[in-house]
């Protein structure tokens, strides 16, 4: 469960006081952008690689009782101050979530349990969620990473922090018949 916590810091979340991107550690955090086309399908992902305050923030949230008032302080701060924007010009699926052509934000949110989430909001305000499923990795990174890649029938994203890392795959949606 630890695990799960540290890296879904890493998937880069929190930021000590005020929400996902705020806190002194992160005023100059830098900004990546990545892109990728195939065919007429393209994909973007551009995100704030911030830092948990070497790691203090992710134990604190990891903390299960002791932790709850900052889990709970993150998760309502983080659809106003979101990590990351997603944009597909295609429908696609990311795990059990269909994601319509559009653009997202995207934030992270920690459950009871300290299991970490990746949210999707589009421009209709409703958000979408999936528990990340994270492991340790061999490759500390003192920065969130998120990492867009193409893969044969689809792209995914590469999700790191600390001593722990996940990834997500998407794949074209399906066409509802009718």
């Amino acid at each position: 469960m630890k695990k799960i916590l540290t890296l879904a810091l890493a998937l880069a979340v929190c930021a000590p006081a005020v929400a996902q991107k705020m806190g002194g550690t992160n005023r100059n955090a830098p900004k990546i952008s990545q892109s990728i086309e195939a065919g007429k399908a393209s994909m973007s992902l551009n995100y704030t690689s911030i830092t948990w305050a070497d790691g203090r923030m992710m134990k604190a949230l990891a903390d299960k009782e002791k932790g709850a008032g900052m889990r709970k302080h993150v998760n309502d701060s983080a659809p106003d101050s979101p990590l990351a924007m997603f944009k597909t010009s295609v429908d696609v699926t990311c795990g059990d979530l269909h994601l319509a052509a559009g653009e997202y934000k995207v934030y992270y949110t920690i459950d009871d349990d300290c299991a970490w989430h990746i949210n999707f909001q589009g421009k209709d305000g409703e958000p979408m969620s999936m528990k990340l499923e994270l492991a340790g990795s061999e490759h500390e990174s003192k920065r969130l990473m998120m990492c867009l890649y193409a893969e044969d029938k689809g792209a995914g994203v590469y999700i790191a922090f600390g001593d722990k890392s996940g990834m997500l795959t998407f794949a074209p949606a399906m066409k509802k018949e009718g």
